[in-house]
Parts: structure tokens; C-alpha cells; sequence
């Protein structure tokens, strides 16, 4: 990541880490915030499609890093597009199992 370097490599990481748990803490508030009822098998769609959002991103930038452009791109705009679609489609469906959970209150 930083050549020659001892100590920006591992910072980097940390603060890479730092985000993803704030990234977390911040999910889990919003979606209390919008009283979407997350159970286990929410959170596992939801962690699911998370990691592989993480994946393909980390999977098109070494293809990209590794001089295979043209297939890093690919796969970028292929697999993150699909991403990006099921995406809204899980919030999609969360929102939808939210308001049936409420109307039954």
C-alpha cells in the first residue's frame, strides 16, 4: 500500500477498521431510527450483502492493481451493478416487512 514505509501500512488498516465498525454502530442505530424490526435473518441478508459489496469492490481493485483492467472494470460494473440492484431490493424488502410488522401492532 505505501512502499518503504513501516508505519502508514498498518495505520491504514486500523483506521480502515475504525470506519467499518462505525459503519456498523451507525446501521444498527438507523435502523432502529426507522423501526425496521431487524432480527437474525435481516441482519444476515444485510451482512451478506454487505460483504459482498466489500468483496467485489476488493476483487475489481486487485484485478485492477494486477494490470488486468479491462477485467477489473468488467467485474466492477457486471457484479456491481447486480450489488447496487439487490441492494435496493433488500431495503426494498425491509421496508415493505416493516409496515406489514407495524399494521399488525
Amino acid at each position: 500500500m505505501f512502499p518503504q514505509s513501516t508505519v502508514l501500512d498498518p495505520l491504514f488498516w486500523m483506521l480502515l477498521g475504525a470506519i467499518q465498525v462505525l459503519l456498523f454502530a451507525g446501521v444498527n442505530q438507523w435502523a432502529k431510527e426507522h423501526q425496521l424490526g431487524m432480527n437474525w435473518w435481516k441482519w444476515a441478508l444485510a451482512g451478506g450483502w454487505w460483504f459482498s459489496f466489500v468483496l467485489t469492490i476488493a476483487g475489481a481493485f486487485t484485478l485492477l492493481g494486477e494490470n488486468e483492467g479491462n477485467a477489473g472494470w468488467y467485474f466492477l460494473g457486471f457484479a456491481g451493478t447486480l450489488l447496487v440492484i439487490a441492494g435496493a431490493g433488500l431495503l426494498k424488502v425491509l421496508l415493505v416487512l416493516r409496515d406489514k410488522s407495524q399494521q399488525l401492532a
